[in-house]
């Protein structure tokens, strides 16, 4: 259970990273793609918070991500969100104990992961993203954006779990 302050934080953070990538970050393209900075934060909210913090987080960003996007499934990105954000808070807690440079490393290879578990959950709701030819620059720009916004999205992790959660933003 988490206190009123921490889930006020985190309230305020899933809010504006929301509108940032909706608002902001779907006019910027990167090798033609659009960054998904919200499975970033997810993952860094796992590594953060630990695998249940890191779950509640990614619904929370999956399903808003999902609200503006009626050709996807309800919930397709809330679920990919879960998995990657609660696989990374276990591996954090469990095996890894990592330092900076393998938490920027762990924050981009989930959120690659996130994606591949997005396209399998699209395929068996009849989508098409393993065909999609720029499926290839989509995991280069979701692994580059990942490394890239790593330690402020810990950071950001680190500042929503607030003073009583050890955190690998430190």
């Amino acid at each position: 259970m988490i206190g009123w302050g921490t889930g006020a934080r985190w309230a305020l953070v899933v809010a504006a990273a929301f509108v940032v990538q909706i608002g902001l970050v779907t006019q910027i393209r990167v090798f033609g793609v659009v960054p998904d900075t919200l499975v970033v934060l997810s993952v860094c909210a796992g590594l953060s918070g630990g695998p249940q913090r890191g779950a509640v987080v990614g619904f929370w960003l999956g399903i808003l991500f999902d609200l503006p996007r009626p050709m996807h499934p309800l919930g397709i990105s809330a679920l990919a969100y879960l998995v990657v954000a609660a696989l990374a808070g276990v591996a954090q807690a469990v095996v890894l104990q990592s330092g900076r440079l393998m938490s920027i490393v762990i924050v981009a290879a989930c959120s690659v992961f996130g994606v591949l578990v997005f396209a399998v959950e699209s395929a068996m709701f009849g989508g098409h993203a393993f065909a999609n030819p720029q499926f290839g620059t989509i995991l280069l720009t979701t692994a580059l954006v990942g490394a890239v916004l790593a330690r402020p999205g810990l950071r950001l992790a680190g500042w929503a779990d607030g003073p009583d959660v050890r955190s690998v933003a430190k």
